[in-house]
């Protein structure tokens, strides 16, 4: 009778913390993990379309005002006058980004020194 009720927990993974339980193969693994992943993609669906849909706006409008600055840059009387208008947007990115990449590039050529020596 116990062998009997052995293999019944066994086989219904009733024990499993007693070592009675089903045994963990590399191919149940490998589809728990591919289960878990569905799961987080299922529940991370929503905020990648939301991220798409407030992307949306900024791209056409940054498509939009590239295709108006090539067509802006061709015609020689607007040209200068377009400059003029950018100079200071550029001049705030480049003083914006400036510190930022200074500092990248310091910890880039730092770490490569510190891990050659």
């Amino acid at each position: 009778m116990r062998t009997y009720t052995n293999n019944l927990m066994a086989a219904n993974g009733w024990m499993v913390g007693t070592g009675y339980g089903p045994v963990l193969t590399a191919r149940t693994k490998a589809n728990l993990v591919k289960r878990a992943k569905n799961v987080a993609l299922f529940f991370a669906a929503p905020f990648v379309g939301l991220a798409y849909l407030l992307a949306f706006p900024v791209i056409g409008f940054g498509l939009l005002a590239w295709t108006a600055a090539k067509a802006v840059m061709k015609n020689d009387k607007a040209r200068p006058v377009a400059l003029i208008i950018a100079a200071p947007f550029i001049g705030l990115a480049f003083v914006t980004a400036g510190p930022i990449v200074g500092l990248v590039a310091a910890a880039w050529y730092g770490t490569r020194a510190a891990l050659k020596a």
